[in-house]
C-alpha cells in the first residue's frame, strides 16, 4: 500500500493549527482575547480532535499492514504485533505524563500532572482501542456513538454530585481533568472512528483496476463520508451556534453538539484532501513536503512549541500578530525540513517511540531504522 499523503496533510494542518492557536492564545493581548475564540469557534476540529481522529485513521493502516505481513511472515505475528502496539500506547501515555509534568511543575499544580492534554489522550485512546480493531467498521461506529452516551450521562452525574462526596471527585478528576481539554470518554470516538474511515482507505488501496476503485470510492467513500459529515456539521452547528465567538467554546469539550460538529468537519475534511490527492485535482507536492514535516515531528513540535510562550506573551495586537505568527510557522517549516534532511527519524519522537516499541516487543533485540515508512 502507497502512503495516504491525505494523512500527513490532514495531520500538519492539524499541527500547524495548534501551534497557531497557542500563539494566539499566548501572544495576544488581554483586549484581543476575541482572536482566540473565533480561531477556536471555526476550526477547532483541526486541533486536538482532528489528532485523536487522525490517529485512528493511521493506527488502523498500521495494523492492517501488520496483520496482513503476519500472514506471509513466519518470524512476524498476531502475538508480536499485539504486544509491539500496546507497547507503542503506553509509551506514549508516559511521554504524556511527562509533559504533563514538565506543565505542573510550572504552574506549581501537582492536579495537572494527570490532565487530559493531546498527547495523553492519543496515548490512552491507543490502549483502549486494541480490543476493538478486529471488530467490524459498523460495530465501531456503534461503540463510538454508545462511549459519547455514556460520557454524557457521566459527565451530568458528575457535574451534579460534585463535593458531594470523595468518590465522586475521584471520578471527575480521572475522566474529566479538566473540561477545557480533551477528556477521554469524549474524544475516543474520534479515534474509533478514524479506525472505521482507515478500513475504508486501506481497503480501497488493494483495489488496482481503475472501474472498481471508482466505484468503490462512490459507494463506500464519498457517499457514507459526504453524507455522514453533512448531516453531523449541520446538527451540531444548529445547536453549537450561540456558544460561537465567545469565551464559552473553551469549555464544550465535553458538549455532545461540539463533538458532532467537530466529527463531521473531520470527516469532511478527510474527504477533501482525499478526493484532490486521488483524482489528482491539483499538484501539492511542494506544499505537502511542507506540511510533511510538520506531521512527521508532530509529537516532536508539540513539545517544542511550547517555547512560544516566553516569546511575545500578552504583547500582540490584531494588527501585527498574524504576521508574526506567519514568520513563526515558516521559521519552524524550514527548521524542521533541514532536520529532516540532517537526522531524518532520530529527531522524530513518534519514529522512535516506534522504534522502542519494535526492540522491546521483540525482545530487546537490537533494531537499527534511520528511516521509516509509518503512515
Amino acid at each position: 500500500m502507497k502512503r495516504v499523503k491525505s494523512i500527513d496533510v490532514f495531520r500538519g494542518i492539524g499541527m500547524v493549527y495548534i501551534m497557531v492557536g497557542h500563539m494566539i492564545d499566548w501572544w495576544s493581548r488581554p483586549a484581543d482575547d476575541w482572536l482566540f475564540f473565533v480561531h477556536v469557534s471555526l476550526f477547532s476540529a483541526l486541533g486536538a480532535a482532528g489528532f485523536v481522529f487522525i490517529s485512528g485513521v493511521s493506527t488502523m493502516i498500521s495494523y492492517r499492514k501488520k496483520t496482513e505481513k503476519a500472514k506471509n511472515s513466519g518470524g512476524f505475528n498476531n502475538k508480536l504485533i499485539r504486544k509491539e502496539y500496546l507497547i507503542r500506547g503506553f509509551l506514549v501515555i508516559g511521554l504524556g505524563l511527562v509533559y504533563n509534568c514538565i506543565v505542573a511543575i510550572q504552574f506549581l499544580d501537582l492536579f495537572v500532572i494527570w490532565k487530559w492534554f493531546i498527547i495523553l489522550t492519543v496515548g490512552v485512546s491507543l490502549v483502549l482501542a486494541w480490543p476493538f480493531l478486529k471488530t467490524s467498521k459498523t460495530m465501531r461506529i456503534i461503540l463510538g456513538v454508545f462511549f459519547w452516551v455514556v460520557n454524557q450521562i457521566l459527565l451530568f452525574v458528575l457535574l451534579a454530585n460534585r463535593g458531594s462526596s470523595s468518590g465522586s471527585e475521584l471520578l471527575f478528576y480521572i475522566f474529566y481533568n479538566s473540561l477545557d481539554q480533551n477528556p477521554i470518554l469524549s474524544f475516543f470516538t474520534f479515534f474509533l472512528i478514524g479506525t472505521v474511515v482507515g478500513d475504508l482507505f486501506y481497503e480501497f488501496s488493494s483495489i488496482n483496476d481503475g472501474y472498481e476503485r471508482k466505484l468503490m470510492y462512490r459507494r463506500k467513500i464519498f457517499i457514507p463520508l459526504i453524507s455522514s459529515s453533512l448531516v453531523l456539521i449541520l446538527t451540531g452547528f444548529m445547536f453549537l451556534f450561540p456558544s460561537l465567538f465567545t469565551e464559552k467554546i473553551l469549555t464544550i469539550n465535553t458538549n455532545i453538539w461540539w463533538l458532532i460538529y467537530s466529527l463531521g468537519l473531520d470527516l469532511l475534511i478527510i474527504l477533501i484532501f482525499f478526493y484532490i490527492e486521488e483524482f489528482r485535482i491539483t499538484e501539492i507536492k511542494k506544499s505537502y513536503r511542507f506540511l510533511y514535516y510538520f506531521s512527521y515531528y508532530s509529537l516532536t513540535l508539540f513539545l517544542l512549541q511550547n517555547v512560544n510562550y516566553f516569546i511575545f506573551y500578552d504583547k500582540l495586537n490584531s494588527y501585527n500578530i498574524f504576521f508574526l505568527i506567519g514568520v513563526t510557522v515558516i521559521i519552524y517549516g524550514l527548521v524542521l525540513r533541514f532536520i529532516y534532511k540532517k537526522l531524518g527519524g532520530k529527531f522524530s519522537l513518534k519514529v522512535q517511540i516506534g522504534i522502542l516499541a519494535k526492540s522491546v516487543a521483540r525482545n530487546g533485540k537490537r533494531i537499527t531504522i534511520l528511516h521509516t515508512s509509518e503512515t
